[in-house]
């Protein structure tokens, strides 16, 4: 029964895009890729940003091609600049000691376009390896991509260089290994393997735990337990994870007893990535504790382990797509891999009550149900309760991209027009600003101008203006016509806005004697100072450490409002304000003032 309805699908999505109007900024979703998902995982995971995909285009590998290609041309652009004022850099004139007072406190930064400028700043430096503090740094920067969760940045970086004479190449190697067993190119890894100094040592007996584990692939089970009987009496506390996979996958159980053969049993987080190429191998599940010890870099893992539990699969996928490490097209064929039976998709209410708390199947089984329906109206129905599922949960934005494909086939019916807001929104997400305009305008005429459609188009206003002067301009004229409520918990943003942008809006100074005090804690006055002193001196890098310094492990909606106004201040300023807007939308995002 379910392979009717994955019929029915397809032959909606055929119906679909060929009605769909040529947009060259519409993501199109592709699941007739004759690749496996691995391939498509694989082949995406360190291209960043949206790619967009002509409709038809059968060819994922030249989109990446052209979209690396196109940043390696921008780099080599700025290449020279960069030389020319590298070592005038904030980081060079630090004290290495000082740097890793600084990368300690950026462990928890929560605003991804601040993460996100953070690693392109430290990716961009221009390193000598001659020079001792350069070789310092250089570590540093490595070891606090793999800290984030961005052990492919740390790779990326490692492979840049000829590390083989460097102090630290013990902690590189562990490095190019992990990511390789992590995205399970398991050849590459033992070949490396094979490639090292056999004087080379790791902790915990990484190396000679990852020779024995090659042997085994290699099917050569014999050497492999001689090797592994002398680890085991190497071995000071023996490694019983490590022991526990060994046996499954030899197939020689009786090497422990029955109360450990528990898949959780001692793990060393530092031996995760093995683990996790074993664990697949003996075609094991991962479990969602085995995921809570390193989850953004053991996300891919997660993915492409069949055997581990869907939901777990889809929660390690949509971590995944929101860091930008998977695309749409990944996460699609995800969803659609699940499970559900007829009397699933035909009782959709109480399928959806079984779930209880359970948000990633609730969420593949909508995805599914909408793709099964024939009718328009009955479609538009289904991405309907679809999208207030993902908003509830906050998980709008993977909602909207992964319905791209069935938005044209939306008739604009008065029944229909309910509903332009949101399927505004989900244009917007997906860069179709003019279809937005149209449903937002459909909506105005029908139903007036209501808080739905300001807040609708203050996203389009923070997705669609093309610069930093226009942005200001459309948020102004949009605020204007906001109702302002006295009691509105987003009082004291709008004001804090007003004082940034120089708003041109309604905003409420009235003190509340009943809230006299904020308890949201401020900054040192020294940090404070330095902050200040950076954005009046333009000191772009200064800023950015320091301001990162003062939000890490905090959300904007937990940050003092004079805080946060002499933080957007500064990135008002800061390359001539470039992240100010993405800036806003998270705020606004974080304190629901928008989806």
């Amino acid at each position: 029964m379910k392979f009717f309805y994955i019929i029915i699908f397809f032959f909606i999505s055929n119906l679909v895009s060929a009605n769909e109007d040529d947009n060259s900024g519409v993501e199109i979703i592709n699941l007739y890729e004759t690749k496996s998902l691995d391939q498509m995982v694989l082949e995406n995971l360190n291209v960043e940003g949206d790619i967009e995909i002509e409709e038809g285009s059968n060819d994922i590998e030249s989109v990446i091609k052209s979209t690396v290609d196109s940043e390696q041309n921008d780099n080599n652009e700025q290449e020279v600049k960069q030389i020319e004022i590298i070592k005038d850099n904030f980081i060079f004139k630090n004290k290495v000691k000082d740097l890793k007072n600084y990368f300690d406190n950026l462990q928890k930064i929560n605003s991804k376009t601040l993460q996100k400028q953070i690693i392109e700043v430290l990716e961009n430096l221009q390193i000598d390896l001659e020079i001792e503090q350069d070789q310092e740094i250089f570590f540093l920067i490595v070891n606090y991509f793999k800290s984030i969760g961005q052990i492919n940045k740390s790779y990326d970086l490692i492979e840049k260089y000829e590390l083989s004479d460097d102090k630290n190449y013990n902690f590189y190697t562990g490095i190019k290994l992990n990511y390789l067993l992590s995205t399970y190119q398991l050849n590459e890894a033992c070949n490396f393997k094979e490639e090292l100094n056999s004087n080379l040592k790791l902790d915990y007996f990484f190396l000679e735990k990852l020779d024995i584990f090659c042997l085994i692939l290699n099917d050569n089970l014999s050497e492999a337990s001689l090797l592994n009987s002398i680890l085991i009496e190497s071995e000071n506390n023996l490694d019983n994870h490590y022991q526990y996979l060994f046996s499954l996958i030899t197939n020689s159980q009786d090497q422990l007893s029955n109360e450990k053969q528990n898949n959780n049993f001692g793990i060393n987080s530092e031996l995760i990535f093995l683990y996790s190429a074993m664990t697949r191998i003996a075609e094991l599940p991962f479990s969602h504790e085995f995921y809570e010890i390193d989850k953004k870099n053991l996300s891919i893992p997660i993915i492409l382990n069949q055997a581990s539990p869907i939901d777990l699969r889809i929660k390690a996928a949509n971590d995944s797509f929101l860091e930008n490490l998977i695309t749409v097209n990944s996460l699609a064929a995800l969803y659609m891999s699940a499970d559900f039976n007829s009397d699933q998709l035909n009782n959709p209410k109480e399928t959806i009550d079984s779930f209880s708390d359970n948000n990633e199947l609730s969420m593949a089984f909508l995805y599914q149900l909408v793709n099964i329906q024939i009718f328009p109206d009955d479609r538009l129905n289904a991405l309907i309760q679809f999208w207030d599922f993902a908003k509830n949960n906050n998980l709008e934005e993977i909602a909207y991209k992964l319905s791209i494909n069935m938005l044209s086939s939306i008739d604009a019916t008065s029944d229909n027009i309910v509903y332009g807001t949101q399927i505004a929104s989900a244009y917007i997400f997906n860069n179709d600003f003019d279809s937005a305009i149209k449903w937002i305008e459909l909506y105005e005429n029908a139903k007036e101008i209501d808080s739905k459609s300001i807040y609708t188009r203050i996203l389009l206003d923070l997705y669609s203006s093309n610069d930093l002067k226009t942005f200001i301009n459309s948020i102004n004229l949009t605020l204007n016509t906001y109702t302002y409520d006295q009691d509105n918990k987003n009082a004291e943003l709008l004001f804090v806005l007003k004082s940034v942008m120089n708003l041109d809006i309604n905003s409420d100074t009235n003190i509340d004697l009943d809230n006299i005090f904020d308890i949201r804690s401020m900054p040192s006055i020294f940090l404070l100072n330095e902050i200040s002193n950076s954005i009046v001196k333009n000191d772009d890098e200064k800023f950015l450490f320091y301001s990162l310094i003062s939000i890490n492990d905090r959300d904007w909606n937990n940050i003092h409002p004079e805080h946060l106004k002499l933080i957007l201040n500064g990135y008002l300023k800061y390359k001539d304000g470039e992240l100010f807007r993405n800036l806003i939308l998270e705020i606004f995002k974080n304190y629901k003032f928008i989806i």
